[in-house]
């Protein structure tokens, strides 16, 4: 892809600013960057991704992350809007009729754009009746838990975050976020929120996030929501926040805009150290002279910079944050007692500062239960960790010697970034231990692709070892699989896949499950032949490579902020 040239010098970037961009052009992506903005919260539409049933268009994301990926840009998704045919309510913000169907979406989303798009989110302000028809519970039953799996399976390193809602006491945002985490708390790894000040003031946020009403009957803050649900100390963002410029005024909109990054991420900020991100709602105006004015640029195509747009650069270029990203992770998930095992984590420094011993930071790793023990190979008093730099922490985890009456559910290793007396940062690594009274899962076979040829039979097969008896779970792009006219053994270690429609091309994995634990076998993608090149209208394959030209970006509105209240 041709990168534009930029008309301004790019500023230093640091991951924790973000900005709200819907689907940008090049032009406004090329003023993210200007500005040193790194992360970019997209709208990842579903009734445009697959305007009908099994019939995929992937143009618009393929071009949109392929022109955020060339400018270094980090990509955090946030996947809604129902397609007509997928529900008997309202289009955009009805129920699925068939969870599958958003499930497969989530799954093939997820793994067409793994380690290109970095975090995903499950909805957009569930709590408002304008984004989501469906109850409190419909959305975690059918729409949070689904999807965080399904979003796994397809890409295991992305984050997961929710819920996204709107911070209004008539939409019960207090309620969504405690439901929310006790549901999914153990899948999420970032919960994620929205307030938008009612006087145009950044203290009104800052109010909101840490105090709350004085009376036993008001709302009650962020903070107190997050330690009541166990949620404290572990990844937040305010993902969405502004102030009209044509309400309130530029003036009124960069001080909001400079007032807040400086009460939160300021080195005099003191106790307020707990939002790892922000993202300003929103980068560009809509043409449209009735649309919001909560933009950084006037509207396109000039996309002039507005006073706010220069105080977020300046402050950015300015600032100095402590961050990290998980590159890779190697932590054995099945232990036996006593037995110690090694694993290496591996991080990208993201902040502007230094890591090293003299500047007093560390990885810090633990187990939650009692005998584990964890060992860190940190830094030696001569390493430094500059920022863009990767370094790979060597971890030696010993589980205990012998079971421990206090033990019920299974252990959960944590692992993040702290410097002495400030708040952890970065990634979140969570991952749950399993002590092995015996063999677990092993798969010593993994199944095969195929190609076929249109009306034959595809045959997937895996071979497992373990303590018996073993189990076989069967899964198409995500979903589970049952026997019926297109398949057969869905419960047995080889698959029969019968190529009597397009419905057999798709993605294949097999759970393997035992007594001990279960384990995920890797990839088998089914494709059958074609006789002739597909026309456009066709069914698309999920796997099948993007279009070589795709179109121009488009401007839709996804997200956008209530009537605060």
């Amino acid at each position: 892809m041709t990168l534009v040239s930029l008309a301004f010098v790019p500023a230093a970037s640091s991951s924790g600013y973000g900005v709200n961009a819907h689907i940008p052009s090049s032009s406004v992506a090329d003023r993210i960057q200007s500005a040193g903005i790194e992360w970019v919260r997209i709208d990842f539409l579903w009734l445009l991704a697959e305007p009908e049933r099994d019939v995929y268009d992937w143009s618009v994301y393929d071009a949109l992350v392929d022109r955020l990926e060339a400018r270094g840009l980090r990509i955090f998704a946030g996947l809604g809007a129902t397609p007509a045919w997928a529900t008997s309510g309202p289009e955009f913000s009805g129920v699925p009729d068939e969870p599958d169907q958003w499930s497969e979406f989530c799954y093939l989303a997820a793994r067409r754009y793994a380690g290109r798009i970095h975090a995903w989110a499950l909805w957009n302000e569930p709590n408002l009746d304008r984004f989501w028809e469906g109850t409190r519970q419909q959305y975690i039953d059918v729409i949070l838990l689904p999807g965080s799996q399904s979003i796994t399976l397809g890409d295991p390193s992305a984050l997961l975050c929710a819920p996204d809602v709107a911070h209004l006491s008539s939409a019960n945002w207090d309620d969504w976020l405690r439901a929310t985490i006790r549901a999914a708390g153990d899948r999420l790894d970032v919960v994620t929120h929205h307030i938008y000040p009612s006087n145009g003031f950044a203290s009104e946020v800052t109010y909101d996030l840490e105090t709350g009403g004085p009376l036993p009957f008001s709302p009650p803050s962020v903070e107190e929501v997050l330690r009541d649900t166990g949620w404290w100390q572990r990844p937040f963002w305010l993902t969405e926040t502004g102030v009209e410029s044509d309400r309130w005024g530029e003036g009124r909109q960069a001080n909001f805009v400079g007032t807040l990054l400086d009460q939160w991420f300021s080195p005099s900020r003191g106790h307020r150290n707990w939002v790892d991100r922000i993202f300003f709602y929103e980068m560009n105006d809509s043409p449209s002279p009735s649309a919001y004015t909560f933009g950084l640029l006037r509207g396109p195509p000039e996309l002039d910079p507005k006073e706010a747009y220069d105080v977020y650069s300046q402050s950015i270029a300015q600032a100095v944050v402590d961050d990290a990203e998980l590159v890779s992770v190697d932590v054995p998930r099945f232990f036996s007692f006593g037995e110690s095992q090694t694993s290496t984590i591996t991080l990208r420094n993201t902040g502007t500062t230094a890591w090293s011993s003299e500047q007093m930071t560390w990885f810090a790793a633990e187990v939650d239960s009692p005998g584990w023990s964890v060992e860190v190979e940190q830094l030696s008093g001569e390493e430094s960790v500059e920022s863009g730099e990767i370094h790979g922490y060597h971890l030696l985890i010993t589980p205990p010697s012998s079971p421990f009456k206090e033990i019920g559910s299974n252990p959960v290793f944590s692992a993040r970034m702290e410097r002495e007396s400030a708040w952890p940062f970065g990634d979140l690594l969570r991952q749950e231990l399993v002590l092995a009274y015996a063999p677990p899962p092993i798969i010593t076979e993994q199944p095969v692709s195929k190609q076929i040829v249109p009306g034959a039979t595809a045959r997937l097969h895996l071979e497992a070892a373990g303590t018996p008896p073993l189990s076989y779970r069967w899964l198409r792009n995500g979903t589970e699989v049952t026997d019926g006219d297109l398949f057969s053994g869905a419960d047995t270690a080889t698959l029969i896949v019968r190529a009597m429609s397009h419905e057999a091309e798709a993605f294949y994995q097999c759970i393997v499950s035992n007594d001990v634990g279960d384990v995920v076998s890797g990839v088998a993608s089914v494709t059958i032949g074609q006789a002739a090149p597909r026309q456009s209208g066709d069914r698309v394959s999920p796997n099948r490579p993007p279009p070589q030209t795709p179109p121009a970006a488009i401007d839709l509105r996804f997200s956008g902020p209530p009537t605060p209240g």
